[in-house]
């Protein structure tokens, strides 16, 4: 004789395990979704497009390891290639600028110019002084957080401010505390060592704009006032454009966000950001920077701090759509164009 027991049916999952469920096989969708976005960046057939994607995300501090999920290191270098050494600084002939009576009648020698061409979008600022134009730093580096830019332009009671040089930025979560490589402030080194050699832009105490590779005494004895140091995470140099020459050398970036300063003829400096990593816009490559520069009248660029810190504050607002998806960030070092004219001394 068999006995039965009943049976409890099944307990239906609450609404709690239905959503945690959902959203996990959603989730790992869309990883799924983004490493064959990847595979096929990666290891597609466009060599032009592998190239393109590996240097742009090797540019960042976050996600330069995507590079390396489907290429190895060996793969990589024919993409990017060798960070090429400029060798001695290829000094700035400063007998080709010819510092201009300011004109008058301009809205107190700055123009703002909305930059859009061809796949390049930002802004343009043209310091017609360059006297006006000094370099702001937050308050202690190394020990303090740096500053957002438009706490700096603040600082400085600034017309206007783009951010400078780069720094520590390990797993692109910095704080702006420190410093990469040297920083001139008001004539005297403020980050580096003497005989160490950096890519330098600074300004001299003429307001011109020296851009190359020299060590920081190198870059006292050109009377620099005014300093920092830039290259990509690939070694490439800062100097974008020297005497009116396209430094081919460092052009091997991808497409991102960008910062730059340049020098006209006539001293006029040219304060260039571009915006990307958007639907408007992905951004530019040093070619794109070098050729608005020409445009321009530039005889001098230099390339600085990219990405995420590309930003540029006017009449204390951020004039350019930051690609930072955290919020603006922290700075140890800004382009300052002062209100009232030229810094003293």
């Amino acid at each position: 004789m068999f006995s039965s027991r009943s049976r409890e049916p099944g307990r239906a999952p609450g609404p709690l395990t239905r959503v945690l469920s959902f959203l996990g096989v959603t989730l790992l969708c869309l990883v799924l979704i983004l490493l064959a976005l990847v595979w096929v960046l990666e290891k597609g057939p466009s060599p032009t497009v592998t190239g393109a994607f590996c240097r742009s995300v090797r540019e960042t501090s976050a996600i330069r390891w995507v590079s390396r999920i489907f290429l190895s290191e060996e793969e990589l270098e024919q993409y990017i290639g060798a960070a090429a050494d400029e060798g001695p600084a290829a000094a700035v002939n400063t007998s080709l600028i010819h510092l201009a009576a300011l004109p008058s009648g301009d809205g107190g020698g700055l123009e703002l110019l909305d930059i859009a061409e061809g796949t390049c979008k930002g802004k343009l600022l043209i310091v017609h002084d360059p006297k006006r134009v000094i370099l702001g730093t937050s308050d202690a580096f190394g020990t303090s957080p740096g500053l957002q830019l438009t706490d700096m332009a603040a600082k400085y009671h600034a017309a206007a401010a783009i951010n400078a040089g780069g720094f520590e930025d390990e797993g692109g979560r910095g704080n702006g505390s420190r410093p990469t490589g040297l920083v001139i402030r008001d004539g005297e080194l403020a980050w580096g060592t003497p005989a160490q050699r950096y890519h330098v832009v600074g300004l001299d105490g003429d307001g011109i704009l020296h851009v190359g590779a020299m060590t920081g005494r190198e870059a006292l004895e050109r009377g620099l006032r005014w300093a920092v140091s830039f290259e990509t995470h690939d070694g490439l140099a800062s100097a974008l454009i020297v005497n009116g020459e396209i430094q081919q050398q460092n052009l091997g970036g991808g497409i991102n966000p960008r910062t730059a300063i340049g020098q006209r003829e006539d001293g006029a400096l040219l304060l260039l950001v571009l915006d990307g990593r958007s639907i408007g816009t992905l951004g530019a490559t040093m070619e794109d920077v070098c050729s608005i520069m020409l445009e321009y009248g530039a005889v001098n660029a230099g390339n600085l701090d990219g990405g995420s810190s590309s930003s540029m504050v006017y009449g204390g607002e951020v004039v350019n759509n930051s690609s930072s998806i955290v919020g603006p960030r922290k700075l140890p070092t800004a382009f300052i164009v002062l209100e009232g004219g030229e810094a003293d001394g």
